[in-house]
């Protein structure tokens, strides 16, 4: 028997005969990942003009003022979406395949991530043109995902868990704009930054449980390009020391699953576990971040 049907026929029914049918995905708009290619062109944007104004900097302008950074940040990230990196792949078999679910959409599994903290390390420079210059270090700890496949109808159980962590590394450029008076005479600095790097999303063994049956899926680790945006108010503490607080946009690209062996067990025990050699699965995750930050010059 086809490798990708025997799967999907042990995670919905769990035993039983069922027809499958492949139903190839339609192409629609899709508003969230139009809103997603529009803040990712301002971004880009930002970017650039980062980009030039660090370009324009000489050795005289820079103050040669270096800083420390510590950030603690509390997290939320978007509704994610696993699916099948290919979905027609028949050997390793597709965990999802090309059908569509109960509610017309592709096969799939969709939740979210509780929210948690994070934290933050870095170095930075300033310079007299209000340009500043961070190389940060950030880590995610272990954070919960909880979501629902749609293989079954709404209302029988088909519910997904997982473990997610990330480290990423990121080079962040900032403008400040001291001539913008907030609050009278308080030293209130509006900021924006962006920035890119890289981050390392891992994620641990996914399982699937459903009436009959529980799926086990193989964890993964993906290391790809992450890219933010942010902005915020900074406020002198002392003579060398500032608060900043600031909200950040960042897609830390895709989370995978990967290529290996998965296994299918049957709750009554009629039969041993099933083994399979599943295919990588992933999804996009991106979020918003609030962040508290300190920063010290010696």
């Amino acid at each position: 028997m086809y490798p990708r049907k025997i799967v999907k026929l042990h995670l919905c029914c769990g035993s039983g005969r069922r027809t499958l049918q492949r139903i190839a995905r339609t192409q629609t708009p899709n508003p969230v990942k139009q809103f997603r290619c529009i803040s990712r062109t301002c971004t880009q944007i930002l970017i650039c003009v980062l980009v030039i104004g660090a370009c324009g900097i000489t050795s005289s302008t820079i103050a040669g003022d270096y800083y420390f950074r510590g950030s603690i940040a509390l997290d939320h990230y978007n509704d994610t979406v696993f699916m099948d990196s290919y979905c027609p792949s028949g050997t390793p078999a597709a965990l999802y395949g090309c059908g569509t679910g109960s509610d017309s959409l592709p096969y799939s599994t969709k939740g979210g991530f509780d929210q948690f903290r994070s934290i933050e390390i870095g170095l930075g420079l300033s310079t007299r043109s209000n340009f500043r210059f961070e190389f940060l270090v950030e880590y995610q700890p272990s954070v919960d995902f909880t979501g629902n496949t749609n293989f079954l109808p709404q209302e029988l159980q088909q519910s997904v868990t997982a473990e997610l962590s990330s480290i990423s590394s990121l080079i962040i450029g900032f403008l400040d704009f001291p001539q913008t008076k907030l609050l009278g005479k308080s030293k209130i600095v509006p900021y924006i930054g962006a920035g890119f790097g890289v981050a390392r999303n891992q994620i641990d063994t996914t399982t699937m449980n459903f009436p009959a049956t529980v799926t086990v899926v193989p964890g993964g680790t993906q290391t790809s390009i992450t890219w933010m945006a942010s902005l915020g108010l900074s406020m002198d503490v002392s003579a060398k020391a500032k608060l900043d607080l600031g909200l950040r946009y960042t897609d830390l690209s895709r989370v995978r699953t990967a290529r290996g062996e998965g296994s299918v067990s049957w709750r009554s025990g009629v039969r041993s576990p099933l083994l399979l050699d599943l295919g990588r699965t992933e999804a996009e995750l991106e979020g918003y971040s609030l962040r508290l930050s300190f920063r010290y010059s010696p």
